[in-house]
């Protein structure tokens, strides 16, 4: 991105809701961008206010931040690889087998929204979730407005923004509503649901530590591959904290990030 790109997408946005980020253009333009850490930073500020814009236009939600990518193309090998380059000391700890499943889609929801669902078991814990996930905000009115949960049995329900660092430019951001019951699938979803496993079983040894989650998945197709996420709000702050606290050290130790989200990487076989 360069610096001509990134007042270009600061006038994009509307003056009402610019003048609520408080960045004055003429300093930016007083500032020398030079070298990948630079531009990196440079990155960073433009995604940052593309958020602020969000949580002026919207009110801020709930917000998972994450980055994945497969050692195999670099990074840290292990979770202590992982847990030293983020300078955290070994969490409390958890193993999960994961399955995915397809269940019949919405016929009122709009187009890039998409329903799946998952079950997740622990040596003495089984949930099952039904999200609803797409890439734009849910819409004011209308059907997913007023959704409930489908789920069976009483279930736990979150609306949340996933902001996925996915390369060196702006985060991606997907928008889901889901439910978790303390059930597998078999007890938790309506049959009129129509869940079908879609054959992937995965592995997935968890480690939190200091409000960071770390997680090692260990797919059916052979491959490993490593989330570290944390939660917050939507907003320009937690944008910023993610960044420097997860995103920066990680992408020191060379780590490649993946573009698919968790969903999309458990669910392909």
């Amino acid at each position: 991105m360069s610096l001509v790109h990134f007042k270009t997408l600061m006038h994009k946005i509307p003056m009402a809701l610019r003048s609520n980020l408080r960045t004055d253009l003429t300093s930016v333009d007083a500032v020398t961008f030079q070298g990948k850490g630079n531009m990196r930073r440079l990155r960073v500020l433009a995604s940052a206010l593309l958020l602020g814009v969000s949580a002026t236009a919207f009110a801020t939600a709930d917000a998972e931040f994450a980055i994945r990518w497969d050692p195999s193309e670099g990074g840290p090998q292990t979770t202590k690889e992982v847990l030293a380059a983020l300078s955290l000391k070994n969490g409390k700890e958890k193993d999960f087998v994961v399955q995915y499943f397809e269940v019949n889609q919405p016929s009122n929801a709009p187009g890039d929204f998409r329903a799946i669902a998952r079950e997740r078991r622990a040596r003495s814990y089984t949930d099952a979730t039904y999200k609803v996930r797409g890439l734009n905000p849910f819409p004011e009115a209308g059907p997913l407005h007023k959704w409930e949960c489908p789920l069976s049995i009483p279930a736990l329900s979150k609306d949340e923004v996933d902001v996925s660092w996915t390369d060196e430019q702006e985060p991606k951001r997907a928008f889901s509503r889901s439910c978790t019951a303390e059930a597998d699938i078999a007890h938790a979803m309506p049959k009129e649901l129509g869940a079908k496993p879609l054959g992937c079983i995965s592995k997935m040894h968890r480690i939190q530590a200091d409000g960071i989650k770390l997680e090692q998945w260990d797919l059916q197709s052979g491959k490993r591959l490593f989330e570290v996420s944390t939660n917050g709000r939507d907003s320009q702050r937690d944008l910023e904290r993610f960044l420097r606290r997860i995103v920066d050290p990680l992408l020191n130790q060379k780590v490649r990030p993946l573009k698919d989200s968790k969903t999309e990487l458990g669910s392909a076989c």
